[in-house]
Order: structure tokens, then sequence, then C-alpha cells
């Protein structure tokens, strides 16, 4: 078929975060991706003449193929997209319910917040080193039940930086944490499902090794939605001789 078409596109975009060593693990269909653009890039070399005549002009030139490169952008994210933006890695938080009944030594800063190592906390009694006075939330500390912290009051009975001890009830939380910076060399493989509107046709474009650099903010408190953007270096794998391809299913 090479009848001229115009083309615009929407597609699923499937994406496998390949180990360390390039292997594969898996296409996931993540979430929407609003922007899929491959790159090639070229460098023109041209020799010109120095003749009284011609001097300036072009006697010959070549184009030669530079790394291509690709952008890709989410407007939905999971947790591995997430990591990736801030070159992280994920880990699972798991704090299990309970009594913590043998007390949390914790050196307290006059109305400053300070952690005491658990989150989602509730019947919290505070008490002095010596375990003899228990102090009254609201007239000599706070708490932040959520985040688990506590702050002494200045005008309070706890005595300026005095270590108390801390017994609670803790609920059971699950997560993710996520620590940045801990990889910086992330490589996908993204294959897209994708149509073009303008004639209907079906077409499949995938990328065999892409090394993500993020290249867009991601603000953590806004107005918008977030996009996040990531660019990198096409790599041709082993067994290859191209670094991409792009199916018309007519």
């Amino acid at each position: 078929m090479n009848t001229p078409f115009s083309f615009l596109g929407a597609a699923d975009a499937y994406v496998d975060i390949l180990s360390d060593t390039g292997e594969a693990t898996g296409l996931e269909l993540k979430g929407d991706c609003s922007e899929f653009t491959p790159k090639p890039d070229s460098e023109r070399k041209e020799q010109t003449a120095h003749g009284r005549s011609n001097y300036g002009q072009v006697l010959a030139s070549v184009t030669l193929p530079k790394p291509m490169t690709a952008t890709i952008t989410f407007a939905q994210l999971d947790q591995a997209l997430f990591a990736a933006a801030f070159f992280g890695t994920n880990s699972v938080l798991t704090q299990d319910a309970g009594d913590v009944t043998e007390a949390i030594a914790v050196v307290t800063i006059a109305d400053k917040w300070v952690d005491i190592g658990h989150y989602m906390i509730s019947a919290v009694v505070v008490k002095d080193e010596t375990d003899t006075t228990t102090y009254t939330v609201g007239d000599d500390y706070e708490i932040n039940p959520r985040l688990g912290m506590i702050m002494a009051k200045s005008d309070g009975a706890i005595a300026a930086g005095e270590t108390v001890h801390v017994t609670l009830t803790k609920a059971a939380v699950s997560g993710t944490i996520m620590k940045g910076m801990t990889k910086a060399n992330v490589r996908i493989r993204v294959k897209l499902d994708g149509q073009n509107f303008d004639d209907g046709r079906s077409f499949i474009s995938e990328i065999y090794q892409m090394r993500l650099a993020p290249t867009s903010n991601f603000s953590l408190i806004g107005e918008d939605f977030v996009n996040v953007t990531f660019e990198g270096a096409l790599e041709t794998p082993a067994g290859k001789d191209h670094p991409m391809q792009h199916i018309w299913l007519s």
C-alpha cells in the first residue's frame, strides 16, 4: 500500500523494564502514554572548494547517521515508572498491627516534631525516662498519629531535650518505599499497539532497548496533573541490526 496518508495516532504502550544485564522481565501495559517520538539523528560532512573561482562551494557531501533517540511521555504512572522518574528503586513497606509495649526511647525537641518509628499510631502513652511520671497529651505533648511523630510542648512538663519512653498501638500498614537516586541506568523495551485514525490502519511500533533519562520535573504538589517525560538513546541489542521497527497491519 503506497497511497498517501495523514497520520494521527493513538496507542497502548507495553513496557518491559529490563534487568541490569539487559534480560527481559516481561511486557506490561503501562498507564496512559501521551507521547512516543522516535527521533533519528545525523551529521552532515561537507567538502568545500578552495579554488579561485569556486571557493566555498560544496564539492561533496555525505550524511552520517548518529545514535537514534526517543521521547516518551506518560500521563499516568505505575510504581516502576514513578521510581524511574527519580532514578529510584522500590521495596515493600509492611507494618504489622499490634501493641508496642516495650518502651521506645525518644529524645524530644521542644516545640518540634520528632519521629517515633511507626506509622498510624494510637493509644499513645508517654512517660519520663524512669517510667514514674506519665505525661498528658495536649498539655505536655502533641501526637501526629498518621506520621508517627511526637512534639514536646515548651510550656509543658517535659524538659527541653528530655528522653521520654513511648508505648503505643500501631495499625497494619502496607505500601511501597521508593528510594531516589539508587538506580541511574534503567533500560526498557517499548511496544506500541497503535492505530492511525486517518485511515484506520493498525500498527505495531517497537523499540528494542532504550536507556531512560527523566527530563521533566515531577512536582509532588501542584494544581495540574503531572506528565512525566523520559528521553533515551536507542541501543541495538545482540542479534539485531536495527534499534527499532514499525509494522503496518493493512
